[in-house]
C-alpha cells in the first residue's frame, strides 16, 4: 500500500480513551492503538473529553504519550437537562480551544462513536473535514436509543468517511436508516509487545481476557471448563480483567470448579497480558457480540491458539484454519475445544498465523491504512493547517 507524503495535522476526539494512570479496564485501548499507529505518519493530538460522576469538578491534564500530546478533560455529568447540557457544551468549547492552542487549525478531526455528536458539530462549524471511527457494539446489539439514533444520523452522514472495525457495519447502519460512507478499518496491535515466545507453552492452562460483560459469556467458559477438566484434571484457567460482574463470575467459578483450578488475576497491563498469552495452551473467547475482537488478534500474534465464535467482525480477524470456531452458547463444543487446546492436538500452524496477523494488523500496517483514509478525507485541505 502506497501512503501519501502529506503529513496531516489530525485531532483525535475519542469517546473512550485509557487514562494516563490508574487504568483498570480495557476501555479505549483500541482507540489509543489507532492513535499510536497513525502518529508515525501524521502530527497528532488527542482531546479526551470524559464524563465523571455527579458532584465532581472539571479537571484538566496535559501529558506526552509516546510523542503524542494528550489533552485529558474530565467533566461532571448531571444528565441532559438544559442547563447541564449548556454547561457541558461550554466546557467542550473551552477544552477544544485548549487543545488547539499553539497548534492552530487541524487539517482533519477524527472522532470516535458518540464523540462525533459534539466533535463533528465543531468540525463543521470550523470548516474542518472529519471522519468517525465506529467501535461500539450498540449497533449490532440493536440497543440504540432514539437520542443516539438522531445524533448518529447527523454525525455519520456528514462525516467524510466512517471507519468501522466491523466488516458488517454497513448492514448494521443501514438497518437503522443511517446513510454514510463506510469503510472497514481493522484495529491494530504493537508487535513489540505481542509476539511468540521462544518455547512452546508448557503449562496446562487456558486464558480468558475481558471486562466480564454479558456478551463475553464468561458463564459458558466456566461451565465448559468444568466439563473439560474431567479429561484434564490438572488443567487451570486464568481470567484476566475487571468489571461490574467480576464478583458474580468468581462466585460461579467457586460453585462449579474445585479450588485451585481457576484464578482471577484482575486487570493487567498489556505487557503482562502478552506474557499470559505466550505461556498458556489456548485462549477462550466465545463472545456473542464483537465489532472486531482485539484480544483475539493479540493472542494469535503471541502464537496462542484460540477458541471463539463467528459473530460480528470476528470473521475478519480469524479466517479459516486460524482457530477453533464454535456456536454462541454451545458449552459442549467449547469444552471439546478446550480439550483440543490442552492436548496440543489442534493442528494449527501457530507460527504462520502469528506472522500473518502481524502482516495484517501491526501498527505500521494499520497506521498506513488509516493515514490513507485520512488523506482521502482531508482532500484539498491536506496541509492547509500547517
Amino acid at each position: 500500500m502506497k501512503t501519501g507524503n502529506c503529513r496531516l495535522k489530525t485531532l483525535f476526539v475519542p469517546f473512550w480513551y485509557p487514562p494516563r494512570n490508574g487504568q483498570t479496564t480495557i476501555d479505549g485501548t483500541f482507540v489509543r492503538e489507532h492513535v499510536m499507529a497513525v502518529s508515525r505518519f501524521e502530527d497528532v493530538r488527542v482531546l479526551a473529553f470524559r464524563k465523571t460522576g455527579k458532584g465532581s469538578k472539571p479537571s484538566f491534564e496535559l501529558y506526552d504519550d509516546n510523542g503524542v500530546e494528550t489533552f485529558d478533560v474530565s467533566s461532571p455529568y448531571h444528565g441532559r437537562g438544559l442547563l447541564h447540557r449548556l454547561g457541558r457544551r461550554l466546557l467542550w468549547v473551552r477544552s477544544l480551544r485548549w487543545a488547539l492552542s499553539g497548534w492552530g487549525k487541524p487539517d482533519l478531526m477524527h472522532c470516535q462513536d458518540m464523540a462525533s455528536f459534539y466533535g463533528g458539530a465543531s468540525a463543521r462549524f470550523m470548516g474542518i473535514p472529519y471522519v468517525v471511527s465506529q467501535h461500539w457494539t450498540g449497533f449490532m446489539k440493536r440497543n440504540l436509543t432514539q437520542y443516539h439514533l438522531t445524533c448518529f444520523k447527523k454525525s455519520l452522514a456528514n462525516a467524510r468517511i466512517v471507519l468501522a472495525t466491523s466488516c458488517k457495519a454497513p448492514d448494521y447502519l443501514e438497518s437503522y436508516g443511517i446513510r454514510a460512507n463506510v469503510e472497514w478499518l481493522p484495529n491494530a496491535f504493537d508487535p513489540e509487545l505481542f509476539h511468540p515466545g521462544s518455547e512452546p507453552a508448557a503449562c496446562p492452562w487456558l486464558l480468558h481476557v475481558s471486562g466480564f460483560t454479558e456478551q463475553k459469556r464468561v458463564p459458558d467458559i466456566i461451565e465448559a471448563f468444568s466439563i473439560a477438566r474431567t479429561s484434564f484434571p490438572e488443567a487451570v484457567i486464568h481470567f484476566v480483567g475487571d468489571g461490574e460482574r467480576r464478583g458474580e463470575m468468581e462466585a460461579l467459578a467457586s460453585e462449579l470448579l474445585p479450588e485451585g483450578c481457576y484464578r482471577f488475576l484482575g486487570f493487567l497491563p498489556k505487557e503482562q497480558v502478552a506474557d499470559e498469552m505466550r505461556n498458556c495452551r489456548g485462549f477462550v473467547f466465545p463472545s456473542s457480540a464483537e465489532t472486531f475482537g482485539c484480544v483475539l488478534m493479540e493472542a494469535m500474534a503471541c502464537g496462542c491458539p484460540v477458541i471463539t465464535t463467528s459473530v460480528g467482525g470476528i470473521p475478519a480477524v480469524i479466517r479459516e484454519g486460524e482457530g477453533i470456531l464454535v456456536e454462541v452458547g454451545d458449552v459442549n463444543a467449547i469444552a471439546e475445544g478446550m480439550k483440543t487446546l490442552l492436548s496440543g492436538e489442534h493442528g494449527l500452524d501457530l507460527g504462520r498465523i502469528s506472522a500473518t496477523v502481524k502482516e495484517r494488523f501491526s501498527r505500521d500496517r494499520v497506521g498506513r491504512m488509516l493515514h490513507d483514509a485520512h488523506l482521502r478525507a482531508a482532500g484539498e485541505k491536506c496541509g492547509a493547517g500547517s
